[in-house]
């Protein structure tokens, strides 16, 4: 991520915590799945129970996304994301660990959910996006950061109340929070 990302997302760490930066940056992914073709309807954002993401979509494809932030080293996959993923990978979706790290000059990493060996801490510095979704990174990456920097301004002052309104506007089904 651009140093110009970087700061906007420490500021809003610095206002609000780490677990809400943590579900705005999610609401804000849900949003770039949008930005890079995926229709708003298609897409249903959980803060609160289950798999983090869900797209089903007739042109885009379908994905159970589970998503972790992290300022540190590493993230904790727990038992019932692990068995989230697996159950909608069961269901014919392609599940995927979402991870953005806070730091200069890293983007999201896109882990296939098939590679994963069960529930359990995951060091960010030995993850890398699977060749399979570098196409989809590379577009999710600039459209986070054009969101961002974009929307800014109001999720500073409105935190998450702000991207609930903008996900609803936008048709993405949202519960939870």
């Amino acid at each position: 991520m651009r140093g110009e990302v970087y700061y906007k997302l420490v500021d809003i760490r610095n206002r609000y915590g780490e677990q809400v930066l943590g579900q705005i940056c999610q609401d804000l992914l849900a949003m770039s799945f949008v930005e890079i073709g995926c229709r708003p309807e298609g897409i249903s954002v959980h803060n609160i129970e289950g798999v983090d993401i869900i797209i089903d979509d007739d042109n885009f494809g379908r994905y159970a996304v589970e998503v972790k932030t992290t300022s540190g080293t590493k993230v904790t996959l727990g038992e019932k994301d692990h068995d989230g993923l697996k159950k909608y990978s069961n269901n014919n979706y392609r599940p995927l660990l979402a991870i953005l790290k806070i730091e200069l000059l890293r983007d999201w990493i896109f882990v296939d959910g098939n590679r994963l060996n069960g529930s359990g801490i995951l060091y960010v510095d030995r993850l890398y996006t699977d060749a399979r979704y570098k196409g989809i990174a590379e577009k999710i990456n600039r459209a986070f950061e054009n969101l961002l920097i974009r929307q800014y301004h109001e999720i500073l002052n409105r935190g998450q109340s702000y991207l609930k309104e903008k996900l609803r506007d936008e048709g993405i089904r949202y519960s939870g929070g």
